[in-house]
């Protein structure tokens, strides 16, 4: 009887201890799958490299001048680029300013020609926008041929001027056009990779063929 209660007993001890390691167990399962849930599951982003963009490059350099260049990553062609630009700028408006001053000139000293011719006694105007062009001796004083020659002058000196501010406006069309066309070309090797193994060989070659003839033998090798 006594042996019964015994088995009795460790039977009930021994489902205790079992349905506590299922408990315990069941515990655990479900502590780690929340930290899997709100652990383990969580993927960090990668970065992805996005290509460089030709077209992208061509429109910015379009809309900005030198942004292409920028986007390229080029730095060093900026102070080209910005002197180039600095430069024609500083040219179309000095030829601008001289232009409009010769061109002022000549209109006025024509219409005091035709005024003089029908009034021989009319007075030599105070300072005249010709005599601020031109430093060369009196003007007052020219003779009839000399007038005439002094209006031709001014005539070239105006169109001189003005041939100069159209070509610089030219070049500067023509730096804009240059530097779209870097930005867009430059733009498709920026992914471009140079091989470093790229390797020559340069060695002398006799060659039995041609009676003994010696000769060099240029060798390239891709590694």
């Amino acid at each position: 009887m006594r042996i019964f209660f015994i088995i009795i007993i460790s039977l009930f001890v021994s489902l205790a201890t079992a349905h506590a390691k299922v408990v315990l167990l069941d515990s655990v399962i479900q502590e780690t799958v929340k930290l899997v849930n709100f652990d383990t599951v969580f993927v960090p982003e990668t970065m992805v490299k996005k290509p460089h963009s030709p077209h992208k490059a061509t429109i910015m350099a379009m809309v900005l001048p030198s942004s292409g260049q920028i986007y390229n990553e080029q730095y060093w062609k900026l102070p080209i680029l910005y002197g180039g630009i600095a430069a024609v700028v500083y040219g179309i408006t000095w030829n601008s300013k001289y232009y409009k001053r010769y061109n002022r000139a000549f209109i006025d000293y024509s219409l005091y020609l035709l005024d003089k011719a029908e009034s021989p006694d009319l007075p030599y105007p105070e300072d005249p926008s010709w005599d601020k062009v031109y430093k060369g001796g009196d003007v007052e004083g020219f003779s009839s041929s000399m007038a005439d020659r002094f209006k031709t002058l001014l005539e070239n000196k105006k169109i001189s001027y003005k041939r100069n501010r159209d070509l610089l406006y030219l070049t500067m069309l023509g730096v804009y056009a240059i530097q779209i066309i870097d930005a867009c070309v430059f733009a498709h090797f920026y992914d471009f990779e140079i091989d470093d193994n790229l390797s020559m060989d340069l060695r002398p070659t006799v060659s039995p063929f041609q009676g003994g003839m010696v000769g060099l033998t240029l060798t390239f090798n891709l590694k």
